[in-house]
């Protein structure tokens, strides 16, 4: 056992190269930095702020939380209700609304919805959202720093899962399989990340059918701070791409792999 984890401890290789997909099945990848503001929050110069800083994402929506408070007292035979709004932040989304830039106080996230085109590109756009974040609220650290895939095979279904996952569910005694939801965490030795993975194959639902298949959710995440410079950002980025790429092409089988890759 010592030896394995001896070996396990130097598992990230960034040299590795992975098969190219020239459709991947990703419906939505995301970067997200918590990083608490240092600067003052003030919700009256925000939306100005960003419009200036990500002129590219015209469409700026406030993101508000809802709340109801109920108390009683000796006078009042009913409860006395009072709603609550408060502002969390701002969502922004670019003309196609394929690009999504979340801020709220406590970091930002970015989000690209299918078609997702390329590592680069992704990060790129992530970078100048993250740059927008950090040059109005200066943070110290970043909190942690999250890489999350989100996968769907819409032909893979409850009967034919085991062509596309290499360790499908078991079916005890030939039951028939009925539904299918597997979540398992993991920790990376020697190495300061996490990963959550998630499968679910929805079955097909009438009049939802574009919504059925396998979904594969992967994320990656950072378990400990980490410092604001361009250096250890981009290097837990890009090791934490190695590891997304790594479970992913390590639980899909060789037929799955190739219907990814085009003809």
């Amino acid at each position: 056992m010592k030896t394995k984890m001896a070996k396990d401890q130097s598992l990230i290789d960034l040299s590795e190269h992975f098969p190219l997909l020239s459709t991947p099945p990703i419906v939505e990848a995301v970067i997200h930095w918590q990083a608490r503001a240092q600067n003052p929050w003030d919700f009256k110069t925000i939306q100005a702020q960003l419009s200036e800083q990500l002129s590219n994402y015209p469409n700026c929506q406030p993101v508000e939380q809802f709340s109801i408070d109920a108390t009683m007292t000796e006078t009042e035979p009913a409860p006395i209700v009072k709603h609550h709004t408060s502002l969390l932040g701002y969502r922004l989304t670019s003309n196609d609304t394929l690009d999504v830039a979340l801020f709220t106080r406590d970091g930002v996230a970015f989000s690209r919805m299918k078609p997702y085109e390329d590592w680069q590109q992704f990060t790129a756009s992530a970078t100048n959202v993250w740059l927008a974040f950090e040059k109005i609220y200066a943070p110290v650290e970043i909190q942690r720093l999250g890489v999350r895939f989100v996968n769907h095979i819409p032909a893979a279904t409850l009967e034919t899962i085991a062509e596309y996952l290499k360790e499908p569910p078991t079916c005890p005694s030939n039951l028939p399989l009925k539904e299918f939801l597997y979540q398992s965490t993991f920790s990376v030795p020697d190495r300061p990340y996490g990963i959550r993975v998630i499968k679910l194959v929805q079955p097909t639902i009438l009049g939802q059918s574009e919504s059925s298949g396998l979904y594969l959710d992967i994320d990656v995440y950072t378990t400990k701070p980490i410092d604001c410079s361009d250096r250890d950002r981009d290097l837990a980025l890009r090791e934490m791409r190695w590891l997304k790429n790594k479970v992913f092409f390590d639980l899909l089988t060789d037929r799955a792999i190739k219907s990814f890759q085009g003809g």
